[in-house]
């Protein structure tokens, strides 16, 4: 379902990807992967198409993980690998602006998977509602299901890449322009910066040493 367009400000004109994924688990530094990624596009304030796929890992998925998401082993049995996933995707991204919920964990495993399939790292701009959500409503604004009601958005299904890369991309079309008129943001890359300078200083006043940490304890997300 479209989005109205966002008319005269900072998204006016411009695409963005807003992407998702889902992961055996929290810790890509311990050798968890990502078994699903998600792209919808946004076209001058429209969401437009979307493209999805499972990945299979090299690890089976733990049941922590597997409670969350739903994904199971014998749903990834016949994913394609990471080599044939990544170019679909980088071509979805090309160097496009890129938006995330929690951008800091998402990608701390896009990296990896990234080298996997020998493809270049990203450098793509990026936009984190999770930083626009907390510079406008504080450290409480911070799963993307709590965000999703506060805003009212549509339900999608959660805890999937798709369902949540769609709630990602309508969460920026309801803040970006919040931004515009609270905060005085005019572009989309002072946006992107505003978005990561509130993740960082929502981390600092929560006792946390990053984002990344800063959102460890909301585990619920993290798959």
């Amino acid at each position: 379902m479209s989005s109205p367009a966002a008319g005269p400000g900072l998204l006016a004109g411009r695409k963005l990807v807003a992407v998702d994924l889902e992961t055996t688990g929290w810790n890509s530094a311990g050798g968890h992967a990502v078994i699903e990624i998600a792209c919808v596009s946004i076209d001058d304030g429209v969401i437009g198409a979307t493209w999805s796929s499972l990945v299979r890992p090299r690890r089976p998925v733990p049941a922590q993980a597997r409670e969350v998401h739903g994904i199971t082993d014998a749903m990834l049995a016949r994913a394609p690998e990471p080599v044939e996933v990544v170019p679909v995707f980088r071509a979805a991204c090309d160097r496009l602006p890129l938006v995330f919920h929690n951008a800091a964990f998402a990608l701390a495993f896009l990296g990896p998977l990234l080298r996997e399939a020998g493809a270049v790292p990203l450098d793509n701009v990026v936009v984190d509602t999770l930083g626009l959500a907390r510079g406008l409503m504080g450290p409480g604004a911070s799963a993307l299901e709590t965000l999703r009601d506060s805003l009212g958005l549509e339900p999608e299904p959660a805890h999937r890449a798709l369902g949540d890369a769609l709630t990602t991309a309508r969460a920026l079309l309801k803040l970006a322009p919040r931004w515009e008129r609270e905060r005085g943001v005019r572009t989309l890359e002072a946006l992107a910066a505003a978005s990561q300078d509130a993740v960082r200083l929502t981390a600092r006043r929560g006792g946390f040493d990053s984002g990344a940490d800063a959102v460890s304890s909301e585990r619920s997300a993290a798959f």
